[in-house]
């Protein structure tokens, strides 16, 4: 898996933007609807920005989480 092509598209979703603001986004984040595609780029962008922030790679963990999820999402 190429960590840096998954954090690099986490970052193409900004949470805060799309949920109006920071306490939002995290609180979509921890109910885990993920019945949108928003909600689970929300999910992966925040993960990714707390690797960021705690210079590690868990967010890659996330990802294989959501893997599923974006599949079910996006099939036709």
């Amino acid at each position: 898996m190429d960590g840096q092509a998954v954090f690099a598209f986490a970052m193409t979703f900004n949470g805060y933007e799309h949920f109006g603001s920071g306490e939002a986004a995290f609180a979509a984040a921890r109910e885990r609807r993920r019945s949108s595609i928003e909600d689970a780029r929300n999910e992966l962008f925040l993960a990714a920005r707390a690797s960021r922030h705690g210079d590690n790679d868990d967010y890659l963990e996330r990802y294989r989480e959501l893997l599923p999820v974006f599949q079910r999402l996006l099939a036709p």
